[in-house]
């Protein structure tokens, strides 16, 4: 009995939860409240209740033969007020048949149903109808294929598999009307319910967004792909349960076909300007280095407005994000859109040619305000040990967010809510402490991504904390040299007592005494005798980042005794370290020879003691007073001060002396490296002057990048040592600038030139100055811009600070042969005042002028006339002049004048030629005049022609007989055999014999 009320109550516990996450999630909603319209509705007020859990259940029958007895069941829900245009509502229903999973995928559902061996059309169907009053905007049916596939009409799912329709007609409504029926592949007399538990549209008045309902979608994809393990859209729900460890997951698997896959996410209301959406993606590493981010696009609705906002990951990610994306596999990504939408859309393409599988996974998209900015003081910020920390951070919108801080990342506790521009104050804090704040809207519940604050804790040095080097006896007659040193990072000051009253200054003198202090700390006391030895000297530390020192009384105590003495040396490092010693020590952890030589009252034999790193290495002096004492090279590179002590001891005392070490900087890189998007760099192509040197993602720690790393434009990379620590050899930033140049413009992609000017490539009008021609669109060859242009397609690309666009423009390239001017007519030999002869130029010309000198006009000679007749009254200076404008683009303006040989035409001829043209005649078969007559001709060998007005041939002989009836002999402007028109024609008639060409015009009646 106890067992059964304890699943009892855990029954009713998890129905309370179940409960509580519906009526939160649509809380904000507006339900329809009336129904205007039912039939075969059981229990219809559950449908407007706004209750999502109750359901209205419409049923449909398929009766019995011929339909007797069947039905459809319909139910309308009305809003109590307009909905307006493209304000998306929401319907929630089920069909007995399980048809909404598969119509969950769009223009996938079809093929989604054929997998899992489920016919979706001819057994359970339905109907939404979206309506205005008693008028029908918008329908779809279930039953048509390739329904429900548009932003009008979606099938959406929540997180907790329960179905809705998603509605967003392009005009105003007030009611939807769902029908439910069956179709005809269901059985006689079978029923079929479906459910429907409510509709519901945003309230405006609320301000929070919430994703919760998503769909998706595809193209490209067949029924083959499907099958293939890793296609399609797996757990979409998980994009929105608000669990970030789980996923959706969008793939192909690996295939070599175009298509994409989409899943999109619905916000229960529309956005406004300053509403932040975020999309957490996980993408394999390894298709990164592929291009994927370039195949991977964030696009936002709202409603049937699509393509608000588009962008892919490659020019939406930030370097940073760019970065934690190749480290982590995971980013959240911030889409800042600036308009009204309701839906986000994340779109997968398939990449092609790639042996992996192609899959991206989809943790979580939700809205908040933008994340908040640290103020300045409050970054970098570091205090000392046991003290507090004032932190401070704003929003965009002050007046409507709140910041949270936290203690950890994700999770963690709750430390404060405050507003934009308050102070968070920590606790007295022991160790360096990050804490995370978020923003969110006032009384919702989504936040932005925290932003980290560190709170670095610098410790209180102690006197334990500082090291100084002594020897145990310093002779008077050389300097006192006092090294200290720490593991903590500051800066150190010299006292003569603990309490740091009587402080020891640069360059003081007291007495006999000199005090020199260095920048590294070292204090050197020159003039200390022995009367009063020993001496105490007191140091302290101050720290660099918060500025700690020691307490009063803790300082460092620094005994120092002196005996009178007379030996004085002096000593000199002879080593000089190479950048070649530092590749040995980074690759082999080589030993490295300090070489030096000592004068004075040095000796023979003499200990030598070289102290690096609190840590001594001793050799003795040789005849020459030199020596060679080999040092592990990572302790050389690796002192903080880059200087040795040297202590030579002889008899009582010993002399120190501070010798600096010769390393060498890293050799200086080209710090700023630029490069053209086109050559598609990798940190291959960065200029590296370091031999075995390598390329870090950043200036401490971090990963070393392959070599195949694509260069990011605004990335900075950092050249250094593999095995050497960065405090021993500080890599060095190289920030990287890729341009990207435009493809070249052109007012006109199609350009017309005339052959006359000569035309070259370089005349090709292109907006831009300095570019390149090409013969292809990709690849090719490049062109001199002096060669000549030819008929054709040229491509262009544009130059800038030495790179080339990786689009080129396309240039059509027509060339126009100039037409000449021509005059037809007789122009040699033609005779004064016995006869006329007419002249024509070319035809269909307008504003016509002829200038006839030596010479009156018989007929034509106007200005819509293309010819001229004239009788020549002068032997000299004859000519004629033509001018018209012409349709020629490249020389409208034509002239063309022509000089006319004039003859008294018995003094050319003579009688004795016999020669006399009858230039009329009428083929007409009536037995007069019916051919073209040339008296005498048949004396003589001849060639003679006949063209029309504009020049065209229509008929030659050779040895003309006097038989030519007006029938073409050439084909050409008539076929030959065809009858020519009646008109004036231009005969050329050329005798050998006489040298001489008879020319004039001649007239065909008919």
């Amino acid at each position: 009995m106890k067992s059964k009320y304890v699943n009892a109550l855990i029954l009713a516990l998890v129905l309370v939860v179940f409960l509580i996450s519906i009526q939160s999630a649509f809380g904000q909603q507006q339900f329809a409240t009336a129904i205007t319209s039912e039939n075969e509705v059981e229990n219809s007020g559950f449908a407007i209740d706004a209750d999502l859990l109750t359901s209205a259940v419409v049923n449909a029958n398929s009766g019995l033969a011929l339909g007797v007895g069947a039905y459809s069941g319909h139910i309308e829900l009305q809003f109590p007020g307009q909905i307006p245009a493209n304000q998306t509502s929401y319907v929630r229903f089920n069909t007995e048949d399980d048809l909404l999973p598969y119509l969950l995928g769009g223009n996938l559902g079809g093929l989604l149903a054929d997998v899992a061996g489920l016919v979706l059309l001819g057994n359970q169907e339905f109907t939404i109808d979206v309506r205005n009053n008693n008028t029908s905007l918008y329908q779809e049916d279930s039953g048509i294929t390739d329904a429900f596939v548009t932003n009008s009409m979606r099938v959406v799912s929540d997180k907790n598999g329960n179905y809705f329709m998603a509605i967003s007609p392009n005009e105003e409504y007030n009611s939807i009307r769902v029908q439910n029926k069956v179709g005809s592949l269901i059985g006689l007399g079978t029923t079929k319910e479906l459910n429907v538990y409510g509709a519901f549209t945003s309230d405006d008045t609320f301000d929070c967004l919430d994703a919760n309902y998503t769909s998706f979608d595809g193209s490209g994809i067949t029924l083959d792909l499907l099958s293939i393990a890793g296609t399609g859209v797996t757990n979409p729900e998980f994009a929105i349960d608000d669990d970030v460890n789980t996923y959706s997951e969008l793939g192909f698997g690996i295939i070599n076909v175009a298509a994409t896959i989409r899943q999109t996410i619905y916000f229960d209301g529309s956005s406004d300007s300053t509403d932040v959406f975020y999309v957490t993606l996980g993408v394999d590493p390894s298709l990164l280095q592929l291009g994927v981010l370039n195949n991977i696009q964030l696009s936002a609705d709202n409603g049937t407005n699509t393509d608000v906002y588009t962008g892919n990951l490659a020019s939406i990610l930030s370097v940073d994000l760019l970065g934690l994306l190749s480290n982590s596999g995971t980013v959240t990504i911030p889409v800042e859109i600036g308009e009204s939408v309701d839906r986000i859309s994340i779109d997968l393409s398939s990449l092609l040619g790639v042996n992996l599988n192609q899959s991206i996974r989809i943790y979580d998209v939700f809205s908040a305000p933008i994340m908040p900015e640290i103020v300045v003081n409050s970054q970098n910020v570091a205090i000392c040990e046991g003290a507090s920390a004032s932190l401070m951070a704003t929003t965009a919108t002050p007046g409507t967010t709140e910041l949270l801080w936290y203690d950890a990342e994700t999770d963690g506790n709750l430390l404060a809510v405050l507003g934009s521009g308050e102070t968070f104050d920590t606790s007295a804090l022991t160790t360096s402490t990050t804490y995370y704040v978020s923003a969110r809207r006032i009384g919702c519940l989504n936040e932005s991504p925290r932003v980290p604050v560190t709170v670095t804790v610098s410790p209180i040095p102690t006197a334990p904390d500082i090291e100084v080097n002594t020897n145990s006896i310093y002779c008077s007659s050389n300097d006192v040299v006092l090294v200290p040193t720490s593991d903590i990072n500051g800066t150190y000051e010299w006292f003569f007592d603990s309490n740091a009253t009587n402080q020891i200054t640069h360059n003081m003198v007291d007495g006999d005494v000199t005090y020199t202090i260095t920048d590294s700390g070292t204090l050197t006391i020159n003039g200390l005798g022995e009367g009063d030895s020993p001496y105490d000297y007191f140091v302290r530390l101050q720290t660099n980042d918060a500025e700690c020192i020691n307490a009063s009384g803790d300082l460092k105590t620094v005994n120092v005794t002196v005996v009178d003495s007379n030996f004085d040396v002096e000593s000199t490092l002879d080593t000089v370290i190479s950048v070649q010693d530092i590749l040995n020590v980074n690759n082999t952890n080589t030993a490295i020879s300090l070489e030096g030589s000592v004068s004075g009252d040095a000796s023979e034999g003499d200990s030598v003691t070289i102290r690096i790193n609190d840590l001594n290495f001793t050799g003795i002096l040789d005849a020459n007073l030199a020596f060679n004492i080999e040092v592990p090279g990572i302790d050389v590179l690796s002192d903080l001060d880059n200087a040795v002590e040297l202590l030579i001891s002889s008899g009582l005392c010993t002399v120190t002396e501070q010798l600096p070490i010769p390393i060498p900087e890293l050799p200086t890189e080209d710090l700023l490296q630029v490069f053209c998007v086109s050559d598609n760099p990798t940190i291959l192509d960065l200029q590296l002057n370091l031999e075995d040197g390598v390329f870090f993602d950043a200036l401490v720690g971090g990963t070393v990048l392959g070599a195949d790393t694509p260069l990011v434009d605004g990335g900075v990379y950092f050249s250094g040592l593999l095995n050497l620590p960065v405090d021993v050899f500080a890599r060095v930033a190289i920030s990287v600038q890729i341009i990207d140049v435009e493809a070249p413009t052109a007012e006109d992609g199609v350009q017309t030139f005339c052959d006359s000017s000569s035309p070259t490539i370089g005349d090709l009008q292109v907006d831009q100055n300095e570019v390149v021609f090409y013969d292809s669109a990709v690849g090719g060859n490049i062109l001199d811009p002096n060669a000549t242009l030819v008929a054709g397609d040229y491509f262009v690309s544009r130059i800038e600070n030495g790179c080339e666009s990786e689009n080129r423009l396309q240039i059509t390239a027509f060339i126009i042969e100039e037409s000449p001017v021509t005059l037809m007519g007789q122009t040699e030999e033609a005779c004064v005042s016995t006869e006329s002869y007419t002249y024509f130029t070319e035809s269909n010309q307008s504003n016509y002028e002829w200038t006839v000198t030596g010479g009156v006009i018989m007929d034509g000679g106007t200005a819509i006339d293309d010819f001229v007749t004239v009788t020549w009254n002068s032997l000299q200076d004859t000519s004629i002049e033509v001018a018209y404008l012409s349709t020629d683009i490249c020389t409208p303006n034509k002239i063309l004048i022509v000089d006319i040989e004039t003859m008294r035409c018995g003094e050319v001829l003579g009688a004795e030629f016999c020669l006399e043209v009858y230039n009329e005649f009428s083929p007409n078969g009536d037995g007069f005049n019916d051919f073209f007559e040339v008296e005498c001709i048949t004396d003589y060998a001849n060639t003679t022609r006949v063209y029309n007005r504009n020049g065209n041939l229509v008929f030659e002989t050779q040895n003309y007989q006097n038989d030519w009836n007006g029938i073409a002999t050439v084909s050409g402007v008539l076929n030959r055999g065809d009858h020519l028109p009646a008109g004036t024609y231009y005969y050329v008639i050329n005798i050998p014999e006489l040298n001489r060409d008879l020319v004039g015009w001649l007239h065909l009646a008919r």
